[in-house]
């Protein structure tokens, strides 16, 4: 169960979780952006009409502003990223979690310290049983060291260090974008929710 450990609603802050189908158009038709869809997992709930997760990013909004906020994440072949950014509501789908102010300071501050990580290459393209393990991705966390990762890992180990994902959570949302998109929609009080207007260029993943 998600730990969301608030003490009543007023008290409640959000991380939204921002996703990107296979077929958006914020996309380029590019080999890796295919064979993440063709290897998505496949799930009981998924609908016939739609495409796989194949890219997640965190947003923190501006609780003045909630159309303005701050972005982290990680595109294939780059480094991890936070900075300013609004979303295009029709390119993106979005789940909102309610957390607690701590909670998501908790998480910004994970995204800050691994910004700039690289890109985690062999975790990518390898076996599961290649990638690092979690015990050492743990590890990493409590001594604040910048680690490689891809998008899911870096949003799934964000809310880990949050305390919103627990340990087996965080495991199984790491392992794919649209993996990611299930255990947070299954695990964790979310509701739909958008951010606004973005101008991109095509990504590849």
């Amino acid at each position: 169960m998600c730990t969301t450990d608030y003490e009543s609603k007023s008290l409640m802050s959000k991380i939204v979780i921002c996703y990107l189908r296979a077929d958006s158009q914020l996309l380029d038709d590019h080999i890796l952006n295919r064979l993440a869809s063709f290897f998505a997992p496949q799930y009981a709930q998924d609908k016939a009409h739609e495409k796989p997760v194949v890219h997640v990013e965190l947003f923190f909004p501006d609780r003045a502003h909630a159309e303005k906020g701050v972005s982290s994440g990680i595109h294939y072949g780059g480094s991890a990223f936070m900075h300013p950014k609004a979303f295009s509501r029709k390119h993106w789908v979005f789940h909102s979690i309610n957390a607690t102010p701590d909670q998501v300071r908790r998480a910004k501050e994970f995204c800050r310290i691994q910004q700039g990580a690289s890109f985690n290459y062999r975790g990518f393209f390898s076996p599961a049983f290649m990638n690092i393990g979690h015990a050492t991705r743990i590890k990493g966390l409590k001594s604040n060291k910048r680690m490689p990762w891809y998008c899911s890992e870096l949003t799934s180990y964000a809310l880990y260090h949050a305390g919103i994902l627990d340990d087996a959570q965080s495991i199984a949302a790491r392992a794919h974008p649209h993996a990611a998109y299930h255990v947070i929609q299954e695990c964790c009080d979310t509701y739909m929710d958008t951010a606004r207007a973005l101008n991109n260029k095509p990504l590849q993943l």
